[in-house]
């Protein structure tokens, strides 16, 4: 049986972000989404209708190489970069998307003072690239998407560490 004791004791620390509010239902518009993990990358368009709560994902999963975790914080950028650009080639073959707006979910431990700013404390998850830790990871992030990802333009919405949030719709 579990107690609030023993669930207090396997609770990870966890550091303040920039989420100030949960979503009501009734956003609308088109959004990315790029997932960073250890072991794999999401990325996600989600479209919101106009009906409270309904949305359409389209999403596509990449495998982070292992080489890539001691690799140069260029060639990881870069190669989040390149997978959102497949991830739209696919997607949206032959078309020019308008202006999306992009959240990014960095799985690691930082300090964030902004939304769209993110210091990266240490390195988990099996990383090691020299360079990264102690630095806001969004600069070298969004010029990686902008020299490589020629089909989209983007506004950089928010970097979410370790942010999971969930939230059901009343029926009325």
């Amino acid at each position: 049986m579990n107690t609030w004791n023993t669930m207090l004791t396997h609770l990870q620390p966890m550091n303040p972000t920039w989420v100030m509010s949960v979503p009501t239902g009734y956003e609308t518009g088109t959004y990315l989404a790029i997932d960073m993990g250890g072991t794999n990358l999401r990325i996600c368009e989600v479209d919101l209708s106009e009906e409270r709560g309904e949305f359409d994902i389209m999403q596509s999963k990449y495998r982070m190489p292992e080489e890539l975790k001691s690799g140069t914080a260029d060639e990881l950028w870069g190669y989040i970069a390149d997978c959102l650009q497949q991830f739209v080639e696919y997607h949206h073959e032959g078309e020019r998307l308008d202006q999306l707006p992009l959240g990014f979910t960095f799985s690691y431990p930082v300090t964030q003072e902004y939304i769209d700013h993110g210091v990266l404390q240490r390195w988990t998850k099996g990383f090691d690239i020299e360079g990264v830790e102690g630095k806001d990871v969004v600069p070298p992030f969004e010029a990686a998407l902008k020299e490589r990802v020629s089909v989209l333009r983007f506004s950089f919405l928010s970097i979410l560490p370790i942010t999971y949030a969930y939230r059901t719709y009343p029926s009325n």
